[in-house]
């Protein structure tokens, strides 16, 4: 192309490359800022108006920071995964064998060249990013400019054409964010790691160019889904325990069926009761308040509001796990009636054990999204989305699809300003012996609701990702009475501060409207044996699949790069052909590539490596065909005797 300018060639290569960019260019006339340009129309600087980005040629700059930033990079690094804290007796067995293999020769972090993810915060004019590719050699460069104008500006300084050439010669993937929002970009970063597989942030680099609120704010978030990211989420055993469950509680006796399509708007006010230390401080205005908005509880916030004297309109229950049941079972021994259920309702997942059902009085029952129960069983049900990771988000969840749009927020705290103070002092967690938080750790600050600083861990920040992205996507009026952490678009309001109408509800009048918005289920009207032989049939089809994957691509695959892009392609096929019946088992066989690749990356040398992922490939194998075969015979049993199955489950 003689005669064109780096911007005209930029232009050209863009329209193919990165449209969105090239189209970026072609709408924006008027800019605040403007590139600095010398002789030859490179630009070297950026004016900012009232000042200049670097005050000196940007690619001096771009030398001096890096070679800053090399002496002490960001790096995100993964804890050592430790077989006896996997719950998933497939990841726990392949990091038992691969610790065996390995002995003492790991490196303590992963060497720059098995780099998967490079994340470079703020492109500017972008010399800065042809120096770390020299320094780095990730799988995955991600390029992220919050300033629409600077990445306009960097078409007179960067040759786009030369680095996607370099990145395609290095077998770098390049991808460029342009977006001025944090939870947005965040969301776009999440959506990348999804489909490069969650172990290449293992060692990851991330590179802040400028400092700018914004910026920063990009840089935290993306260390917030470093995380989220390493918390392995869905295993065979939790899916097989939660298709059991299922099958219990639609069998029994009558329920309501909420469907996770919104339910007509209305003006009732609800207040979301969570179990963190702040609830303690808001009981007597709850209480005060109790009959002018509908309690939704969730978890162990009920101890506290029983003993309290706040009977709550609904319990909102999600996990399946015994520890669950034997919370129920202390709060009903020590606030329960004499004899019988409590007097509430509960609003649970279907995958909760029929033991935390049977303490309750109305039960409405939900799907939630992406589980094997709900992909084998919720045929006709939209599922409620955003019930992770917490019970407290699973209640805005619910309320939200019940129609509820002004919520008030207690003890929702994400964290707390105190580090020592992980629950409400009345919950089980203090008054249950051996009954301990997983969650009580709590390294990480943040600021707090009210001012100040609290702190909080990856569980609880994805919790709080979750309070947001539901506030601002179902457009709620939420206040924020919990002494915690800071929600986005949620108002601090102090529990004694809050204004709101002293009217009594009707309460009774209020749940037969409720009820009627949701599906009845008569028992034993909500599952057939033709539907279970049906999901038999689609199992059994599917279990075809992953044994000709087994025998044909996995032997195939070169190193964990391939194995992961061929499962994550095989995963989404079988989507499509099997309607989801591949859930039970999706989640072990994704979540042992990240065990894989904390061990891979950290291989002294290259020999050692490929002896890793034999040990890997292997595992891989035998472990999903043992959670075939025993995930066959399970639903094969339903089939044979469905009602003596659930009977049994019941049983425990």
């Amino acid at each position: 192309m003689p005669g064109m300018s780096l911007y005209q060639k930029n232009l050209v290569f863009l329209e193919s490359a990165l449209p969105a960019l090239a189209g970026l260019a072609r709408r924006t006339t008027d800019t605040l800022t403007s590139p600095v340009l010398d002789g030859d129309g490179l630009a070297v600087d950026i004016d900012l108006g009232a000042g200049r980005l670097y005050n000196r040629p940007a690619r001096d700059f771009a030398r001096e920071q890096v070679a800053s930033w090399c002496a002490r990079p960001d790096r995100v690094v993964v804890n050592r995964p430790d077989p006896a804290s996997l719950a998933d007796e497939a990841t726990q067995t392949l990091c038992e064998a691969l610790s065996r293999q390995a002995g003492e020769t790991l490196l303590p972090v992963p060497p720059a060249d098995q780099t998967g993810l490079l994340v470079v915060i703020g492109v500017g004019l972008g010399e800065h990013i042809r120096e770390l590719l020299t320094t780095v050699s990730p799988r995955h460069l991600v390029l992220v400019e919050p300033i629409s104008e600077f990445a306009l500006h960097s078409l007179h300084a960067l040759d786009w054409a030369s680095l996607v050439a370099d990145c395609k010669s290095r077998g770098t993937t390049i991808d460029l964010i342009v977006e001025s929002d944090p939870r947005a970009v965040q969301g776009d970063l999440e959506a990348l790691v999804t489909k490069f597989g969650a172990y290449c942030m293992d060692g990851a680099y991330s590179y802040l160019h400028y400092q700018t609120d914004v910026s920063r704010a990009i840089a935290r978030g993306f260390q917030e889904l470093a995380g989220m990211k390493a918390i392995l989420q869905g295993y065979y055993a939790d899916e097989k325990l939660m298709i059991e469950n299922t099958v219990a509680n639609v069998s029994g006796d009558e329920f309501w069926m909420v469907d996770g399509v919104f339910q007509a708007l209305h003006d009732l006010p609800a207040f979301i009761i969570g179990s963190g230390p702040s609830l303690d401080g808001a009981l007597d205005t709850i209480r005060e308040r109790q009959d002018q908005a509908v309690i939704f509880c969730a978890g162990s916030a009920l101890q506290s509001l029983l003993a309290a004297g706040i009977t709550p309109d609904f319990q909102i229950e999600k996990e399946n796990n015994d520890v669950t049941r034997a919370r129920i079972e202390h709060i009903h021994e020590r606030h329960g009636p004499s004899s019988g259920p409590f007097d509430i309702n509960l609003l649970a997942s279907v995958t909760v054990q029929p033991e935390v059902v049977n303490l309750f009085g109305d039960t409405f029952l939900f799907q939630r999204e992406l589980l094997s129960s709900t992909r084998m069983f919720g045929a006709g049900f939209t599922p409620v989305v955003g019930t992770g990771p917490f019970s407290a988000n699973t209640a805005v969840a619910v309320a939200t699809v019940m129609g509820f749009r002004e919520m008030y927020l207690f003890g929702c705290d994400c964290g707390s300003v105190d580090k020592e103070q992980h629950h409400a002092r009345n919950t089980v967690y203090h008054t249950r012996d051996g009954h301990a938080s997983g969650h009580a750790d709590m390294p990480i600050p943040v600021p707090a609701n009210f001012g100040g600083q609290a702190w909080s861990n990856a569980y609880f920040l994805w919790s709080r990702w979750v309070f947001e992205s539901m506030i601002s996507q179902a457009e709620i009026r939420a206040f924020n009475c919990s002494d915690g952490v800071a929600i986005a678009g949620a108002e601090p309001v102090r529990p004694g501060s809050i204004e709101m109408p002293r009217q009594r509800l009707d309460k009774p009048k209020i749940l037969r409207i409720l009820k009627e918005a949701c599906s009845y289920q008569a028992p034993g009207s909500y599952l057939d044996a033709g539907t279970l032989a049906d999901v038999v049939a689609r199992w059994q089809d599917c279990v075809r699949d992953v044994e000709t994957f087994l025998e044909t691509e996995l032997p195939r695959a070169n190193g964990l790069d391939e194995l992961e892009e061929a499962l994550a392609r095989f995963v989404e096929a079988c989507e499509f052909r099997h309607d989801g019946v591949l859930t039970p088992v999706q989640g072990s066989m994704r979540s042992m590539v990240p065990i894989a690749g904390y061990f891979l990356n950290r291989a002294s040398d290259s020999q050692s490596r490929a002896e890793l992922f034999e040990v890997f490939r292997t595992m891989f194998c035998d472990q999903v065909n043992r959670m075939l075969a025993d995930c066959t015979a399970m639903l094969n049993e339903l089939v044979a005797s469905p009602r003596g199955a659930t009977q049994l489950q019941a049983a425990g």
